[in-house]
C-alpha cells in the first residue's frame, strides 16, 4: 500500500507541474525554454553527425581545438579561434593583419571568469553561449508580449530567432548570444522605463559588439516617447512642451542613460593606453578586406559580380548570395517594424543592417541574427498559419544544413 500511495503521490506531482508548465503566467518561462531546446537539439544532432560522417577539409588555419571532443570541438571554427586565444592571451594588435582587437570584450570576459569551472575556455565559451541564448530569448519574448500584447506572437519570436538558418552561432564560440542578451534586455528594461536596468545592460551591450552603441538611441527615443515626444509630433508645440517639462523633472534619467555608451567608451580607452590606437577595433577591419564605401556600392558591386558567374554550374559565390538575401530582407520589413513598433525599432533596424553593409556585404546572414525587432514582425506576421509553417519548416531545415557547412570549415557567415 505504501508503494501504491508513492506511485499516486509521483504521478500528481507530474501531473501538477504539467499543469504550471502550461500556465500562461508561466509561458513567459516555459516557450522560451521549449524554442532553446528544440532547436539546440537540431544544432547539437546536426554538427555531430556531420563532423563524424562527413569528411572535413584541412588546410592551413584549420583548427581543432579539442578533437577528442567531438561534441565541444565543433563549435569552435574561424572567428572562434579569436575569442580562444583572447580569453587565453589577451589582446593582440598588428597593423595590416587580422589582428584580436576587432572583437570586443564582454563574452571573452565573461569566458575567462567561467574557465575555472567549465574545465576549458572553449568549455566555457560553448556554455556561455547557450546559457546566454537562454536568457536572451526570455527577454526578447517579454519584449514581444509587452509591445504586441499577445503571448502568440511572443512564442513565435523566439521560435524564429532560435531556428533561424545561422543561429547555430548561438551555440558556437561566438559573440551572438551575447549581443542577443543585452540588446533584448536593454529594449525591455527600457520599454519599462526602468532606465537604471537599462543603463546597466546597455553598457554591457556597447562592450559586445560595434554596433553595440545603437542601443542606446533606442532606449533614448523609448525616454523621448514616455515624455510625449515623437517624430510623428515633432511639429506640435505641446510635444516639445511636454519634451521640456520631462527635461526639467527627470534629467537625471536622461543622464543615467547618457552612461550606455561607456562600454565602447571604456574598451577604446584600452585600446589607446595599450596600442596607442582607441579606434583598433576599426583599424584592423582593412585586412578582412573591409572598406567603407557604403551600403549602395556594395550592393552595386556584388549584384554586379554575381550576374557575371554561372549559376547553371553553381560556380557562385553562395555566401555572397545569401548576405544579400538576408540584407534586402531585413531593409524591405523596416517600413513594416517602424509602422508597427515605432520609429525608434525602425530606426535601430535600419542603423544596425546599413552599419556592417557599408564595408562589405561578408557575415550578414550572421549579423541579421541579433537584429530581433526582425523576428518581432517575422511574428507578428507569422499569425498566418501558412506563413508560420513555411518559416518554422524553412528555417528548421535550413539550420540543419548550414550547421553542416559550419562545422566542416565552409564559410557560412
Amino acid at each position: 500500500m505504501q508503494a501504491v500511495r508513492q506511485f499516486n503521490q509521483s504521478v500528481h506531482g507530474v501531473g501538477t507541474l504539467l499543469h504550471k508548465l502550461n500556465d500562461p503566467r508561466y509561458h513567459w518561462v516555459t516557450r522560451p525554454l521549449a524554442a532553446f531546446l528544440i532547436t539546440r537539439a537540431i544544432v547539437f544532432f546536426a554538427a555531430y553527425i556531420a563532423e563524424i560522417a562527413i569528411p572535413g577539409i584541412s588546410g592551413d588555419g584549420l583548427y581543432h581545438v579539442n578533437p577528442s571532443n567531438v561534441w565541444l570541438d565543433v563549435w569552435a571554427r574561424w572567428d572562434s579561434g579569436f575569442y580562444l586565444r583572447i580569453a587565453e592571451e589577451g589582446y593582440r594588435f598588428v597593423i595590416g593583419q587580422q589582428s584580436s582587437v576587432a572583437f570586443f570584450p564582454v563574452y571573452p570576459l565573461s569566458m575567462n571568469l567561467l574557465a575555472p569551472f567549465a574545465g576549458s575556455n572553449l568549455a566555457a565559451g560553448v556554455l556561455v553561449s547557450n546559457v546566454y541564448l537562454f536568457f536572451g530569448l526570455i527577454f526578447l519574448y517579454r519584449l514581444t508580449e509587452t509591445i504586441f500584447k499577445d503571448s502568440g506572437t511572443a512564442t513565435r519570436a523566439v521560435f524564429y530567432i532560435a531556428a533561424f538558418p545561422t543561429a547555430f552561432f548561438f551555440s558556437a564560440v561566438y559573440t551572438e548570444s551575447t549581443f542577443l542578451l543585452f540588446s533584448t534586455a536593454t529594449a525591455y528594461f527600457a520599454r519599462k522605463h526602468q532606465w537604471g536596468w537599462a543603463a546597466v545592460t546597455g553598457i554591457l551591450c556597447s562592450a559586445s559588439r560595434i554596433v553595440g552603441f545603437l542601443v542606446a538611441g533606442l532606449v533614448i527615443y523609448e525616454w523621448l516617447m514616455a515624455h510625449g515626444w515623437t517624430l510623428a509630433t515633432i511639429y506640435k508645440k505641446q510635444a516639445w512642451l511636454n519634451l521640456w517639462d520631462g527635461i526639467r523633472k527627470d534629467w537625471p534619467q536622461l543622464l543615467i542613460i547618457a552612461l550606455i555608451p561607456l562600454g565602447m567608451v571604456s574598451y577604446m580607452v584600452f585600446l589607446w593606453r595599450t596600442f596607442g590606437d582607441p579606434l583598433a577595433f576599426n583599424t584592423t577591419q582593412s585586412a578582412w578586406g573591409r572598406q567603407m564605401l557604403g551600403p549602395v556600392a556594395i550592393v552595386l558591386r556584388d549584384l554586379g559580380g554575381l550576374l557575371r558567374q554561372n549559376f547553371l554550374t553553381g560556380e557562385i559565390w553562395y555566401h555572397v548570395l545569401l548576405d544579400l538575401g538576408a540584407f534586402f530582407a531585413v531593409l524591405f520589413t523596416t517600413w513594416a517594424i517602424w509602422r508597427r513598433m515605432g520609429a525608434g525599432y525602425g530606426i535601430y533596424v535600419l542603423l544596425a543592417i546599413l552599419i556592417p553593409m557599408s564595408s562589405g556585404s561578408g557575415s550578414l546572414t550572421r549579423y541579421v541574427l541579433v537584429i530581433f525587432p526582425f523576428f518581432m514582425m517575422l511574428a507578428h506576421w507569422g499569425r498566418h498559419t501558412v506563413l508560420d509553417r513555411a518559416l518554422l519548416v524553412g528555417f528548421s531545415v535550413f539550420l540543419g544544413i548550414f550547421t553542416t557547412i559550419f562545422v566542416n570549415w565552409i564559410f557560412i557567415g
